[in-house]
């Protein structure tokens, strides 16, 4: 299940954020070698505000699995201060664009169908919040060896430039349109049937997002 935090619930959610930051650094420091400047053990950067949306993904036992975290671009985010040069018209921003960044699930032994399910659910559990808040369009910047990954969720991508070498990776700025007319084909490609989102975590005040 995907569960949304954001500054209405996160005194729910503290200890899955710790977590969540514990496991970002043993993914992205630890496995993947990022030069982040974090302190050791923890990975949390600038962008990780008060107005940050965090999806996450907790199975039945109540173990966070994964997760992707969500900013305003009408603020600076990793994009606009970081990836400004992958964009070759411009950084794409609005109150119904938002950007997606530090999406991962844990990785294993014999955990491969867990993971395509984690997967599954997150990008399935974004494009649902996406729906109930009025996003219209999310950014990232990701590795160019995820993007058959992104291609195959059947999202309607737009390659923002040219790919770019960035610390040893070759990485690609894109915008994905997110409609109701595609979401049935998105969760098709996905194996995902009804909602994966918990709607008790979303928050009226969320629904500023859309206004």
């Amino acid at each position: 299940m995907i569960h949304a935090v954001s500054a209405h619930n996160q005194s729910e959610y503290r200890p899955y954020l710790r977590q969540l930051w514990q496991q970002r650094y043993d993914v992205f420091v630890e496995k993947m070698g990022w030069s982040l400047d974090c302190a050791e053990g923890t990975e949390r950067d600038q962008f990780d505000r008060p107005d940050t949306v965090y999806l996450l993904s907790i199975n039945d036992d109540g173990q966070l699995r994964g997760a992707m975290r969500l900013l305003p671009t009408t603020k600076p985010h990793l994009m606009s201060d970081l990836f400004s040069h992958l964009c070759a018209k411009g950084v794409p921003s609005g109150e119904t664009v938002w950007e997606i960044s530090r999406f991962y699930s844990l990785t294993g032994r014999h955990m491969m169908l867990e993971r395509d399910r984690t997967v599954s659910e997150l990008i399935c559990g974004l494009y649902e919040y996406a729906l109930e808040t009025g996003i219209k369009q999310v950014t990232c910047v990701a590795s160019m060896v995820l993007f058959p990954t992104i291609l195959k969720a059947g999202w309607d991508v737009t390659p923002l430039g040219l790919p770019a070498v960035t610390d040893d990776e070759v990485v690609l700025a894109f915008l994905i349109d997110l409609n109701r007319r595609d979401y049935p084909l998105v969760a098709r490609n996905r194996n995902v049937e009804g909602s994966v989102l918990l709607r008790r975590s979303l928050r009226e005040e969320q629904w500023e997002i859309a206004s």
